[in-house]
C-alpha cells in the first residue's frame, strides 16, 4: 500500500486558516486552506489514500467517492510539485 507524506524539500506554515508552503529548493510557494490545509496536516507523518479519505469524511460533509477523488487530485498535485512524497 502507497503512503504519502510531506516532502523533506518545503517548510509549512499556518497562516490565518491557511496553509502556506514553500519548496526550498524551487522557490515555489503553494497555499491550502479548508479539506487541503487538514490533509496536509495529516501528512506529517506518513498516511495511506484510505486515512486520509477517512480523516476528510470525519469532518466534511462529501460523498465517499468524491472525498477520494479530490484527495487524489490534491496530492498529485503536490506530488508534481515535488511538496509530497510517497512511501512504500
Amino acid at each position: 500500500m502507497t503512503t504519502y507524506k510531506q516532502s523533506s524539500q518545503q517548510v509549512s506554515c499556518k497562516i490565518d486558516g491557511e496553509i502556506a508552503i514553500l519548496h526550498l529548493d524551487r522557490a515555489i510557494y503553494f497555499g491550502l486552506q479548508g479539506a487541503g490545509a487538514d490533509i496536509w496536516d495529516a501528512l506529517a507523518q506518513p498516511k495511506s489514500l484510505d486515512e486520509l479519505r477517512d480523516a476528510v469524511l470525519a469532518k466534511f460533509d462529501v460523498s465517499p467517492h468524491q472525498c477520494e477523488s479530490d484527495i487524489v487530485e490534491i496530492l498529485a498535485t503536490l506530488e508534481k510539485e515535488g511538496l509530497v512524497e510517497t512511501v512504500r
